[in-house]
């Protein structure tokens, strides 16, 4: 009789059952998501690999070339339709010190004349003789310019932007780490809960198939993320358009997180039916 009662106590009816799956596979879905962007779109090293991709080569280099050509306008320096064109060993710097200054130490950013004296330096030391002549006198007229280069480089890189992105991404840092604390103490007391009404079993059963969904909204949402800069144009969208042909395939690497993660929970969620 004792064993009856207690097995009335763990019988949870399906529209309760159906809410928890629910707020579980929030929870996981946030959580995934929370830590994935921290350590890919938040992480400096991180988007520092991604920019050596085949992939997204092409991308940064014709990102930089354009706003190069409009430093070249700028500064009144002539130009051929076709030049100013700038290589992969060129551009790679620049990009790189874009990324430090805005995802990296300090995160705060007040002052943005210190990254504009570094892409004059990644200029002066990677353009030589084996580059565009049009690219040579860019270069030379920076030099003319004197104290105005840097904010030249400035207004044609628009680091106004990327100093306000750069601070974005670090409120959306702070956001992250205090959202996956809470996160995290929630799901421990929804846990908690659950085992006052169900058994082991159950409990497994319900949370894994949470993570199937979980997995399966991973899926679908970062495949539609990642096949934005292929239906719409994003060129002129600034910063943003850069970010998001670069975040494509940055996107596709959370698909195959959603399959993984799919797949994990699938196995102890059959495992658990209670068929079994």
């Amino acid at each position: 009789m004792a064993n009856g009662a207690r097995n009335s106590l763990r019988r949870v009816n399906p529209e309760q059952n159906l809410q928890y799956k629910r707020v579980l596979s929030f929870c996981i879905l946030l959580i995934v998501t929370l830590v994935m962007t921290t350590v890919t779109f938040l992480n400096p090293f991180f988007m520092k690999g991604q920019l050596r991709t085949n992939n997204n080569e092409a991308v940064i280099v014709r990102h930089v070339n354009n706003h190069f050509d409009e430093l070249a306008k700028v500064i009144g320096a002539n130009k051929d339709v076709n030049s100013n064109l700038l290589t992969t060993k060129q551009t790679q710097p620049i990009a790189d010190h874009i990324i430090d200054y805005a995802i990296g130490v300090p995160w705060f950013k007040f002052n943005n004349i210190k990254l504009a004296q570094q892409i004059l330096h990644d200029i002066e030391l990677n353009i030589d003789q084996e580059a565009s002549s049009d690219a040579q006198l860019v270069q030379k007229r920076l030099k003319r310019q004197g104290k105005n280069a840097p904010y030249d480089v400035i207004d044609a890189f628009n680091l106004d932007l990327v100093t306000l992105g750069g601070n974005i991404a670090f409120v959306l840092l702070i956001v992250n780490i205090m959202l996956f604390i809470m996160i995290i103490i929630s799901l421990r007391s929804l846990i908690n809960d659950m085992l006052m009404v169900m058994n082991s079993k159950t409990l497994v059963h319900t949370v894994t198939a949470a993570g199937m969904w979980a997995g399966f909204w991973l899926i679908l949402i970062s495949g539609i993320l990642a096949m934005i800069p292929i239906i719409v144009n994003v060129d002129e969208i600034a910063v943003l358009g850069c970010v998001l042909e670069i975040g494509s395939s940055i996107f596709l690497d959370y698909v195959i997180a959603g399959v993984v993660l799919y797949i994990l929970s699938a196995i102890p969620w059959e495992i658990s039916s209670p068929n079994n």
